[in-house]
């Protein structure tokens, strides 16, 4: 006996995939979920436990990126600078911590003209690692 459609166990949606289509506006969000077979409700649902970017964002500009990094990274100097209580190799490493991030940002060619800009994926990555070593400078 042969298994028809509705037997047959359905494969996972590719969420990876999916994330990039939304984020990078290739297609309207119901035209989305028809491709791959899911409900609105569930693109909805992942949407927001995953903090996707809205499609209603208007993507970063080089330029606003790098002025939002320095302006991070003056913060967190400032931060340094008032711990009087932390041992100065403590703030030395913290600083290094953030001269690597900004050679990162760098090195991705957001600081560059006319080279193409790292992908959301790399901002993402970007921005959760200096969300962790904040936490973990501030938790010491």
């Amino acid at each position: 006996m042969e298994k028809t459609p509705k037997d047959r166990p359905r494969k996972a949606p590719d969420w990876e995939t999916i994330r990039f289509e939304y984020e990078g506006r290739l297609f309207h969000p119901e035209v989305i979920c028809q491709r791959h077979g899911i409900t609105p409700a569930q693109l909805r649902y992942r949407r927001e436990k995953q903090d996707w970017l809205s499609i209603k964002a208007s993507p970063l500009r080089k330029a606003e990126l790098v002025e939002r990094m320095l302006r991070v990274l003056e913060a967190q100097i400032r931060e340094l600078e008032k711990a009087e209580d932390m041992p100065i190799d403590k703030k030395a490493k913290v600083l290094a911590d953030e001269v690597r991030t900004l050679d990162k940002l760098i090195e991705l060619g957001a600081a560059e003209r006319n080279v193409e800009p790292p992908t959301r994926k790399d901002l993402t990555d970007l921005r959760a690692k200096l969300i962790k070593r904040r936490e973990q400078f501030l938790a010491r």
